[in-house]
């Protein structure tokens, strides 16, 4: 009841404030969140081949993904890449370019009915002709496999597959974590990945199982075989005549290994991988190593029971934790000529984060290691570029490449304070500047306790891009910030301000942390904080500031970043339930361009705190604002279920499917109609844990959050199995 009187004075007070801005509104122009409290990357990335297209565009009916790899197509000016579709389609496109900067159509050469991972060329190209793809879908049983495959390319100008030529060469059933990339090393022979072959907890158990091909590097010689052959083992791979073991086993104990690279200078092979819960990590390869999964993900216990083989545990070469990275992109050895400071540096880059480091290792330790670039990307590859230079692919569609960021003068200090940052005429009242606007929201997330007042910056010439039921786009320079308080018998007690920034089509998240008096926060260091708190009625408690990357484990590109900018969240009164409608006053008003027809018929989220209202709708509301951002398509959650508010309960992939997280025991659901003791969704939300949900920002659990979620699985009946 407590926190009910809270919201209803937070939302008088800001009511207020509404009515008083929407007669006075104006650009907001006391803005100094420009730029970045760090010194600026020496590095930034830039768009290449921009015109550059799918060859048939997006319909209704052909959904791709983007661009997967790329390569530069040896001896020629043009770029090969490949290009995916959806599941349902199952489909891979092979196109090429003329690598020029005004290149817009992109040749078709080769099509598949099978998902594509890598391009990996034969060293001897110019002579052989032989290009090799990883792919994966069904085999002539029907099977699904991942493979590799080798195409041959015709000698003549301009040089093109032959789709009869293809041969296979290597073959294993995998159905997620597929692994699917090959490098050919300086010896000649070619390195293979795979990953455990599911797309959960290694439920087969195959991270030390080294009677398969499973979570392995496999070193083959796929040039030495007959013709009827794929391959041969090389005689000296590590486990050569060791009963129980394949041969072709070079390495093991890989979960999910997403690129691997070979330096043809230094010999030095590299293999990206991505974890399970809270590490991504890269190895660089040796001889006979066991990487530990499922027994340690990346350098961290996991499940040691389970580790076994003849190696002991060699942790990654590179490792960073979920508030740095959320899923590695294995990358290249860098021997371009545009950075010398670069060379022989190891580039990968995180596909969620968009951020791209460098690594330079001399065989036995690491002498250098740094961030090069937070980009808004996809990374989802690196390849070549014709003069070398490496090649990003950005899975949202497009190429891109490094170059020197230009010096900046003019570009003023970073706040410090909350008072410097331009967002408050008056901190004790929280009186916002011109242009600087109140708004609600239809239901708050979980913030232990704290409840939240949000406001939009908005600079001239800013504006809101809404969408009819998809997340919101805004353009550069609009701030938003959120102020998380703490009710008690003294009043409010202010925990933290945090703000979005967008600049340079990226976001970038601070957070300013209250002082004792109230009277000025100031700005949170970049890895977070824990606070102790002493609260006016006496009661003590420990408060976790998140880092600047967690806030983007929420706050990311699967959600679009900003998650209260949707049509659910906003759909409201402006000030309260009855006032004017806040779609129409943001329209009005010249915050956001012309409203999509029909926006105001789109569901709003409703309030978790309105028990007059169904526990079903509470529930879903519940899972969509504290889940959906991470548990959708891309968004870095590693269950299959989808929370979008949009879809059918039977289209989420959360009734009676497997857990797959190792909590609850092997038969474990995520839900279990009418059974919350047997719902592994109950455990991750009650419990603060490793594995608890959601994971990062929050140390407290939230209990009227449980019970309702409780509520809802005991009233769901045993035909929701199948859906409704």
């Amino acid at each position: 009841m407590r926190m009910f009187w809270v919201f209803l004075i937070a939302g008088c007070f800001i009511a207020c404030e509404a009515a008083d801005v929407s007669e006075k509104f104006q650009p907001w122009r006391s803005n100094h969140l420009v730029g970045s409290p760090e010194p600026p990357s020496p590095f930034r990335t830039v768009r290449i081949y921009p015109n550059v297209k799918s060859h048939e565009g997006k319909s209704a009916n052909h959904d791709p993904f983007g661009p997967v790899a790329a390569q530069r197509e040896p001896g020629a000016n043009r770029i090969i890449f490949m290009e995916n579709y959806g599941y349902g389609e199952l489909r891979t496109v092979l196109r090429r370019f003329e690598a020029k900067p005004n290149a817009a159509e992109a040749e078709s050469i080769l099509e598949l009915k099978e998902h594509g991972y890598c391009i990996t060329f034969h060293p001897q190209f110019a002579t052989n002709g032989y290009v090799f793809l990883g792919l994966n879908g069904p085999n002539p049983s029907g099977k699904v496999c991942t493979r590799i495959v080798r195409y041959t390319f015709n000698n003549q100008s301009p040089r093109h597959v032959l789709p009869e030529s293809r041969k296979l060469i290597i073959e294993w059933p995998s159905n997620g974590h597929n692994g699917g990339d090959c490098a050919f090393g300086k010896d000649g022979m070619l390195y293979v990945t795979s990953g455990d072959g599911t797309s959960g907890l290694d439920v087969d158990n195959m991270g030390q199982n080294l009677s398969a091909m499973l979570s392995k590097v496999l070193r083959i010689d796929a040039d030495g075989a007959a013709a009827d052959q794929g391959y041969i083992v090389p005689k000296d791979n590590p486990f050569v005549g060791t009963e129980g073991i394949r041969p072709e086993t070079w390495a093991y104990g890989l979960r999910n290994p997403w690129r691997i690279t070979s330096d043809v200078t230094s010999g030095q092979i590299w293999v990206g991988e991505n974890g399970q819960d809270l590490r991504e990590y890269a190895h660089l390869l040796g001889r006979g190593e066991n990487y530990g999964w499922s027994a340690y993900e990346g350098s961290r216990p996991f499940l040691l029971a389970r580790l076994r083989g003849p190696s002991p545990f060699t942790p990654p070469t590179i490792e960073h934790d979920h508030g740095m990275f959320r899923s590695l992109t294995g990358g290249l050895v860098y021997r371009g000529k545009a950075f010398p400071e670069l060379d022989g540096a190891y580039l990968y880059g995180d596909f969620t984060t968009g951020r791209i480091w460098a690594m330079k290792h001399d065989g036995s330790k690491v002498f250098w290691h740094r961030e090069l670039v937070d980009t808004a990307l996809n990374v989802v590859g690196f390849g070549k570029d014709v003069d070398g230079e490496p090649l990003i692919v950005d899975y949202n569609g497009g190429f891109n490449r490094l170059e020197r960021r230009p010096p900046s003068t003019d570009l003023p200090a970073f706040p410090k304070l909350l008072s410097a940052t331009g967002l408050f005429e008056d901190l004790k009242t929280l009186r916002p500047a011109p242009g600087v606007v109140p708004y609600q929201i239809n239901a708050h997330g979980w913030h232990d306790e704290a409840y939240g007042d949000h406001w939009m910056g908005l600079p001239a010439n800013v504006k809101i891009h809404p969408e009819a039921d998809s997340p919101w786009n805004a353009d550069d320079g609009i701030v938003l910030a959120q102020t998380l308080s703490l009710s008690g018998t003294g009043g409010p007690r202010r925990i933290e301000t945090r703000v979005l920034l967008k600049q340079e089509n990226d976001w970038t998240a601070y957070t300013y942390i209250w002082n004792e008096e109230q009277s000025e926060a100031a700005l949170a260091p970049a890895n977070g904080e824990r606070l102790k708190l002493n609260l006016s009625d006496s009661t003590k408690r420990t408060w976790a500031v998140p880092s600047r990357t967690e806030c983007l484990m929420c706050h990311s590109r699967a959600a679009n970043f900003a998650l209260t900018l949707n049509t659910r969240q906003l759909n409201r009164g402006y000030g309260d339930a009855n006032s004017e409608s806040q779609l129409k006053w943001l329209e009005q008003n010249g915050i956001t361009t012309t409203l999509p027809q029909g926006i105001e018929k789109v569901p709003a989220f409703t309030p978790m705190t309105n028990t007059s209202l169904s526990v079903e709708s509470r529930a879903r509301t519940y899972l969509a604002v504290n889940c959906a951002h991470c548990h959708t398509q891309d968004g870095g959650g590693n269950a299959a279920m989808n929370l979008l508010p949009q879809l059918k309960l039977s289209d989420m992939h959360l009734l009676n499917e497997p857990a797959q997280h190792g909590l609850g025991g092997k038969d474990a659901k995520i839900v279990t109609p009418g059974a919350p003791a047997r719902s592994v969704l109950m455990t991750r939300v009650a419990l603060r844990i490793p594995g608890q949900m959601p994971p990062v920002g929050t140390i407290r659990p939230d209990f009227e959050g449980v019970k309702m979620l409780t509520s809802w699985i005991s009233s769901l009946p045993a035909q929701d199995a199948s859906g409704r």
